[in-house]
């Protein structure tokens, strides 16, 4: 059997970083900034809430004209000009942006100090108004934030495909921002938040349809419609959705099941089965990052028994449902007909059915790594 390492590569194609996250695009070498709710945090070394690209930055900056409503605040250290900072090489240091270098007996005289230096924004994080309105506050400002981009025309790729949705943002549960023993906070960024109580919300799903065991197995695999914005017509998850605010995985899964194959609650509730989570760092065209997702499968009756259901789309963002054998998931994989972290999600299906073993995959160790991988931003608690 041909190596699936580059249906997994396809993926997880960001690059090993030495740092505890990213700090710049391995290509492009844009520069990540990591934001925070407090500076505390990230003094302390916590895992930010998210990286910001430089044109987010640079939006975000636009708002401190106005010091007394900007949500924002930022921390600025001197470097050489021209040479970028290090934020994730910084975890732990209370370094201030006018601290005294250091020079050692003897090398006065090699130091050019007529060096220029310029001021860089090392991290970002919440204003204290923001931070000391809780929750409500924090969803409310990241909300309109989101809303006000959006009127504006500002990054299409990222807003252009509006959901009205809610989905979590989440932050390290030891935040000096958050009370005692939280576990971490979320925000609406695609609606108004109408004072719903933020909460922990969760990763991506993805849950394979099957019919079967062993080599004998058949998935229920949909295709794309030709009219989404992403990848259309490609093959995809038998069903797969974002998690919104205040809902559960296995409640998301429920409900997409339904959206997207017409399966009915009962069935989904009865025989769905949790796996784990699969983590990769997936860089869109356009520049932003993607990570991993819960994974779920379900069982699905005979076509001969009373329960059987076929899948069948509920909704315009699925062309059609094919049942297929083993053998021809694997030539579509090698054909490259998957959404990439959708092919990445089928091997890990695979590999946990024991169809894909070290005895036929010579880079299992490497992919096994590779959907695990570790992100460096907050995660669900």
């Amino acid at each position: 059997m041909r190596s699936l390492l580059p249906i997994i590569a396809a993926a997880d194609n960001f690059p090993s970083h030495p740092g505890r996250f990213p700090t710049s695009h391995p290509l492009t070498s844009e520069r990540y900034v990591p934001f925070h709710l407090t500076f505390s945090d990230h003094q302390r070394g916590l895992a930010p809430v998210g990286l910001l690209r430089p044109d987010v930055l640079a939006e975000m900056l636009a708002d401190e004209r106005d010091a007394e409503t900007c949500p924002w605040q930022f921390h600025h250290v001197a470097v050489p000009s021209g040479k970028p900072i290090d934020s994730a090489g910084s975890a732990g240091s209370s370094r201030a942006a006018d601290a005294e270098p250091t020079v050692r007996e003897g090398e006065e005289e090699s130091m050019d100090i007529e060096e220029e230096l310029e001021l860089q924004v090392e991290c970002v994080f919440l204003a204290d108004w923001v931070v000391r309105g809780g929750k409500e506050t924090m969803g409310r400002v990241m909300n309109e934030t989101a809303v006000r981009w959006r009127d504006a025309g500002k990054f299409g790729e990222a807003l252009g495909g509006w959901r009205n949705e809610h989905y979590a943002i989440y932050a390290d549960p030891s935040s000096s921002a958050l009370p005692a023993r939280s576990a971490g906070t979320s925000s609406g960024t695609g609606a108004s938040t109408d004072g719903q109580t933020m909460s922990n919300a969760a990763f991506p799903l993805e849950r394979a349809a099957v019919r079967g065991e062993g080599e004998g197995m058949k998935i229920w695999v949909p295709r794309r419609s030709a009219t989404k914005a992403t990848f259309p017509s490609k093959l995809d998850q038998s069903v797969a959705g974002g998690i919104v605010a205040g809902m559960t995985p296995f409640e998301t899964l429920v409900k997409e099941c339904d959206e997207e194959a017409s399966l009915p609650e009962s069935l989904v509730r009865s025989r769905a089965k949790f796996n784990g989570v699969v983590t990769y760092f997936y860089i869109t065209p356009g520049g932003y990052l993607q990570p991993g997702k819960y994974t779920y499968d379900l069982q699905l009756p005979s076509s001969d028994s009373e329960e059987y259901v076929r899948p069948h789309p509920h909704d315009d963002e699925v062309e059609s449902f094919a049942l297929l054998t083993i053998p021809q998931v694997l030539e579509a994989l090698h054909a490259g007909e998957f959404k990439p972290n959708c092919g990445l999600i089928l091997v890990d299906f695979l590999i946990r059915h024991g169809l894909v073993t070290p005895e036929n995959e010579p880079n299992l160790l490497e992919i096994r790594w590779r959907t695990a991988r570790r992100l460096g931003v907050a995660m669900p608690a």
